[in-house]
């Protein structure tokens, strides 16, 4: 595995993240929650450090009624004695995972807060981020000030926001007091690429979600046929977003016609957000270890071409026994 520092935080991450959306359930047929635990302990066995979650991940009631969530407690039962070993970034702030519906006020924040802490066991976050905000709440600051205060009571090591490819957004957090901002960028969006560069000179990490456009860049999808037909993601789109499907199809079919194959194209789409300079490390929704191993292989496949700091896992985990 090779690692990337995040910012001014102090934190070595893998180039390969691990993004939980898909493991935590809801919207897909997952595998059991014991092969979940395993897939992800095997992750970080090959050096997968970052782990990215959400408390809409894998919501459910659970029997008062309350929304948990299944990725977070997945997490928590993975890492609870290996917690200096991985890295967690927990968004905040949206309370539906399939409305998108959101609560950026002080309550609801530190209370989504403190029942991570409860559901991941563990009593500190590494990177806390605000979940997908409007431009307001950028500008207003309330959202990150919550945050900001959690940081200097030191239950939070590292803040900032979770964006789509919002290039105005990131503009408007270069000024504040925080540590890292997560946003999409891919072949297929690349309006973020001057924000990322700008986010460097300020000493902001940079975290990159999407990196296969939700499944677009795998090159897996020829046509609207081959969409998973039980995915409600995708037929909503099928059925409210046909001509935005189509086009983004036709990109991605000519991409496939220039790199060959599905699996060039995914190295592709790798090497590309790796290259941009700042780019820390690409999210990825893994939902079994075969996709962990092809996806370090590939970033490995291009890595002389790249500059990066390598961290070997056993000098930390010796680093980590000395602590104790």
């Amino acid at each position: 595995m090779l690692y990337r520092k995040l910012g001014n935080t102090g934190y070595d991450v893998s180039t390969v993240g691990f993004g939980t959306w898909q493991i935590g359930g809801g919207r897909w047929e997952v595998s059991s929650e014991e092969e979940r635990i395993a897939l992800l302990r095997k992750a970080n066995d090959l050096g997968v450090n970052i782990f990215d979650v959400a408390v809409v991940y894998g919501q459910y009631k659970d029997e008062n009624g309350y929304l948990q969530s299944k990725a977070q407690e997945l997490l928590g039962q993975a890492f609870e004695k290996k917690r200096k070993h991985v890295i967690y970034c927990v968004k905040l702030g949206q309370f539906d995972e399939f409305s998108h519906q959101h609560d950026y006020q002080a309550q609801r924040i530190v209370h989504q807060f403190q029942q991570s802490l409860r559901r991941l066991k563990t009593d500190y976050i590494d990177i806390a981020l605000i979940h997908a905000p409007s431009i307001a709440v950028v500008k207003n600051q309330s959202a990150i000030s919550v945050l900001q205060t959690l940081k200097a009571l030191g239950h939070i090591k590292s803040i900032g926001y979770s964006f789509e490819a919002e290039p105005e957004h990131v503009q408007h957090t270069l000024s504040q007091k925080i540590d890292v901002i997560m946003l999409q960028y891919n072949l297929l969006d690349q309006e973020c690429a001057e924000s990322i560069a700008l986010a460097r000179e300020h000493g902001i990490g940079i975290l990159v979600g999407g990196p296969f456009k939700r499944g677009y860049l795998t090159g897996q999808y020829k046509n609207s046929n081959d969409f998973p037909k039980d995915d409600d993601y995708w037929q909503w789109n099928i059925t409210n977003n046909p001509g935005k499907v189509e086009h983004i199809l036709n990109r991605v079919n000519e991409m496939l016609n220039t790199y060959g194959t599905p699996e060039n194209l995914r190295q592709e789409s790798l090497r590309f957000i790796l290259s941009q300079q700042g780019s820390n490390s690409c999210i990825i929704g893994h939902r079994n270890i075969e996709e962990v191993i092809e996806n370090i292989n590939a970033v490995n496949q291009f890595a002389d071409s790249l500059t990066f700091k390598p961290v070997l896992i056993e000098d930390q985990a010796k680093e980590d026994a000395t602590e104790l």
